[in-house]
């Protein structure tokens, strides 16, 4: 008997010592209210940051050479497309790590990676839809890969839909009431499909090199940029499908629109590619459409806040111009860093300008040549902080809170 029992001491001892028992769980749960996603191309990875307390969350790799960061339409997942500085392009799908269940955030993770040909399609940082699914134009075989799952996750098929396209080109898209329109940036035209069937409705051409695209929102008219001047399309009604007029610039400089940002009512601002000394200002109330042309600082990145209030010009000499984005006028201007010495000309291998993406007054800019992100409060005129990255930080993709619980 006490052998029995010497032997049930010793199993007792040995599982409680090197056993897989019970073992509580510690949680990963924060509170936040912004989280910021970043690419870093010094090494292709997307760092999270969480605020206010301004704290490096994780770093999650991709593959080199990220090219575009876009939101989805439901907001649980973020898309690093890869550049075309590699020999394969594929597309990393990350979750935001928000989970709705606690109303706090996670870490994120990739939870796929996917090859396509030449991905592109999001604007404004954010995916392009058909139908309310996040959508993938690939400019290499040119489709529109529509992603019809609402959870994206490890194991599950991924199920598709897919939309041919004239030709493969650069494009610049957006999605109207039944059609989808596709601007060809190198064939120079506009392409409708009908969106429950995928047939060609009609060409709108005779627009050379078209780089860049709006939306007016009242109207319903969309706003192609073409190298002469901005072509406009009608989405509704009786202007459906149809070119309702011309715009051209208002100089001869040669270098119209690349893209719009969307300012105070129903303004739009617009700007050349490379280090601009101009801004167009164009005012989508009005029965005649015209251009304006708002001289600033040779300028390496601009955008409005989400609200139109404010124009922000990052200038190539590191200051951070805030103008009414109604008008333009001169509000403040803030130092945010260094210049920006030496050429800073992005072509489609990979993100290598700064960007910013502002909240509720605070400013986000990622500044490149310093490795670090600057946090600026417009109202005050000032930068709160520098958030140390390293590496070589570029596009930002920002989650508030408050959009995810409404």
């Amino acid at each position: 008997m006490y052998r029995i029992f010497l032997i049930a001491s010793f199993l007792i001892s040995f599982n409680l010592a090197y056993g897989h028992g019970a073992v509580q769980r510690a949680s990963e749960l924060t509170d936040s209210d912004i989280r910021l996603f970043v690419a870093d191309n010094m090494d292709g990875s997307v760092v999270t940051i969480d605020f206010p307390d301004g704290k490096i969350i994780n770093r999650v790799s991709t593959p080199p050479s990220i090219m575009i960061l876009a939101l989805s339409r439901n907001k649980q997942y973020i898309y690093a497309m890869r550049g075309r500085d590699t020999d394969q392009d594929v597309v990393s799908i990350i979750t935001t790590g928000f989970d709705p269940e606690h109303n706090q955030f996670r870490k994120p993770h990739v939870l796929r990676t996917i090859t396509v040909d030449t991905p592109g399609g999001p604007r404004d940082d954010k995916m392009a839809t058909v139908g309310g699914y996040d959508a993938i134009l690939t400019e290499g075989n040119a489709e529109i890969v529509v992603l019809l799952s609402e959870v994206i996750d490890g194991f599950s098929e991924l199920k598709t839909r897919r939309y041919k396209l004239a030709a493969p080109d650069h494009y610049h898209y957006l999605e109207g009431e039944t059609y989808l329109y596709i601007g060809h940036l190198f064939n120079g035209f506009v392409q409708v499909l009908d969106r429950s069937s995928g047939e060609e409705v009609t060409r709108i051409g005779k627009c050379p090199m078209l780089h860049g695209m709006t939306r007016d929102e009242e109207s319903g008219r969309l706003f192609f940029a073409c190298a002469t001047e901005v072509v406009v399309v009608g989405t509704l009604g009786e202007e459906k499908a149809k070119e309702i007029s011309r715009i051209p610039y208002p100089d001869n400089t040669g270098r119209g629109c690349a893209a719009f940002f969307k300012g105070k009512e129903r303004v739009q601002w617009c700007y050349t590619e490379g280090i601009i000394p101009r801004l167009y200002r164009l005012d989508t109330s009005r029965d005649t459409y015209k251009f304006e042309t708002l001289p600033v600082e040779p300028s390496i990145k601009q955008n409005t806040t989400h609200d139109g209030k404010y124009l922000m010009v990052l200038s190539k000499q590191g200051v951070l111009y805030l103008l009414d984005g109604l008008d333009g006028s001169f509000i403040r201007e803030i130092e945010i860093s260094e210049p920006f010495l030496g050429d800073w000309f992005e072509d489609v291998g990979k993100a290598i300008l700064p960007d910013i993406e502002s909240h509720n007054g605070t400013a986000y800019i990622t500044l490149t040549h310093e490795g670090r992100i600057a946090e600026v409060d417009l109202e005050q005129g000032k930068v709160n902080r520098y958030i140390d990255l390293g590496g070589f930080p570029t596009r930002i993709v920002l989650l508030s809170k408050e959009s995810l619980v409404q």
